[in-house]
């Protein structure tokens, strides 16, 4: 009987800000970090890192408006670079359709362009939510994604996983304010509970708390990034999520019956509740 060989793949993740002063230098500069590693399996980017972030643009809403003048080649002109190499890339992106922006993480390689919509908004930003979680297909076999926020719903990661994906990358943009290790233990627990590696791409300081890292199937840390920005390597063996889904048989065990209510919304008691807005008095 014919042994089957090892399945290893190696990635690198590129731990960057946007440059909003010189927007070609920056593009200039991830297309220099995508050549550069252009022999591994997958190259993987923070999110919003191709157009930059609303938030961070005065006037808010200034990006909004610079999508229509500017930056509409941009991401096309990226797409062509990584097929000429054939390289595997994933970074985040703003896509605009008629006046909806949507936030997305696009996974490039020779054979197109596949994205996947943020279905998590944050209630502090002004995207559309996405509304289909996705896997795609590709070299590696199965790669699932989310962005930022939705790493705080566990039956993203579930559904995914049951979709087939080995590995999970969720690209970020996670402020400083925000510790690093409460994102730690989500993706952590993300990887051992749904036994898959977990890829996590965040923005580096100062006003994001970096830290991006690899989990491996047993939720232990394969390789991980300081708060500044950086280039970190990794290399995953498939073989031991294999091994592991054999020695702890998670799913087959399953029983989703009983997980019904996880689909339902919470009662009104549990949601936070909005303040009421005082009546204005009328002037006499």
């Amino acid at each position: 009987m014919k042994k089957r060989t090892r399945k290893r793949v190696k990635i690198c993740i590129a731990q960057i800000n946007y440059n909003s002063e010189n927007i070609q230098a920056h593009v200039e500069r991830i297309k220099r970090i995508i050549e550069k590693h252009r022999s591994y399996d997958l190259i993987v980017f923070p999110e919003l890192i191709l157009h930059g972030h609303p938030s961070f643009e005065r006037p808010e809403g200034f990006l909004y408006r610079k999508m229509k003048i500017m930056y509409s080649a941009i991401s096309k002109d990226l797409y062509r670079f990584v097929k000429e190499l054939d390289a595997r890339v994933i970074l985040g992106e703003i896509k605009r359709w008629g006046e909806r922006y949507f936030n997305l993480a696009s996974f490039i390689d020779k054979n197109g362009t596949q994205s996947y919509a943020k279905t998590h908004v944050h209630w502090t930003e002004n995207f559309v939510p996405g509304n289909e979680l996705k896997v795609f297909n590709s070299p590696l076999g199965k790669i699932g994604i989310n962005i930022c926020f939705d790493a705080a719903f566990s039956e993203v990661w579930r559904v995914l996983s049951l979709r087939g994906a080995d590995l999970i990358v969720n690209i970020s943009a996670v402020p400083a304010e925000f510790p690093s290790e409460y994102m730690w233990r989500r993706l952590a627990g993300a990887a051992i509970f749904n036994q898959v590696f977990v890829v996590y791409a965040n923005r580096p300081a100062k006003f994001f708390s970096g830290h991006s890292a690899v989990f491996g199937p047993r939720g232990e840390v394969v390789v991980k990034a300081p708060t500044k920005e950086a280039i970190i390597e990794a290399e995953m063996d498939l073989d031991q999520l294999r091994q592991w889904r054999s020695e702890e048989k998670i799913f087959p065990y399953r029983r989703p019956l009983l997980y019904r209510e996880i689909t339902h919304r919470h009662k009104t008691g549990l949601l936070a509740r909005r303040p009421r807005r005082k009546r204005a008095s009328r002037s006499r």
